[in-house]
């Protein structure tokens, strides 16, 4: 996944029928924080791909889940649910998503045998080519398209709403 992960972000708030924008935001941030690693990639070390990095090892995702779980059942946190459900569904779907172009470790530790359902053969000069000229970029664009579409009916609702409000 190259581009869609935030608009999947988007998709994922709406799918929770979530409106309030710092929400919406949160979700789209949740959507690429398992890319951080790029960060450490571009700055330090090109030797180490993103992926082998611990957001990126759905047991990390697992464990963390679990051990955070007992959170999500106490009063104090009730305001923060929404961003712990989505926080981790959001985690889950990047996963998912890099699957299949990437490979993800799914049954790390107990094996180190990676998963990715599409390979796309370096076929021009830049892996960015190979990756957009190649048929399953048309996935991103489904995604990118469903986002948008989400977006612009909220869009048309709320100037429906502010429309009836004034008549």
């Amino acid at each position: 996944m190259l581009i869609a992960h935030i608009p999947t972000g988007y998709i994922v708030a709406k799918a929770f029928k979530q409106e309030e924008k710092s929400v919406v935001i949160s979700s789209m941030i949740f959507s690429v924080w398992p890319d951080l690693g790029l960060i450490y990639f571009y700055l330090f070390d090109r030797s180490i791909i993103h992926r082998h990095f611990f957001p990126h090892l759905p047991v990390v995702m697992a464990l963390a889940f679990l051990v955070t779980l007992p959170l999500y059942h106490m009063k104090f946190f009730e305001k923060m649910r929404i961003y712990y459900v989505l926080f981790f569904v959001n985690w889950l779907l990047h996963l998912v998503l890099d699957t299949f172009t990437e490979r993800i470790f799914w049954l790390y530790p107990l094996s180190n045998h990676s998963f990715q359902l599409i390979e796309i053969p370096a076929m021009y000069s830049h892996w960015i080519l190979s990756f957009v000229l190649h048929w399953s970029f048309v996935m991103e664009l489904a995604i990118i398209t469903l986002a948008l579409i989400l977006f612009f009916r909220t869009r048309k609702r709320k100037l429906e709403i502010k429309i009836d409000r004034t008549v």
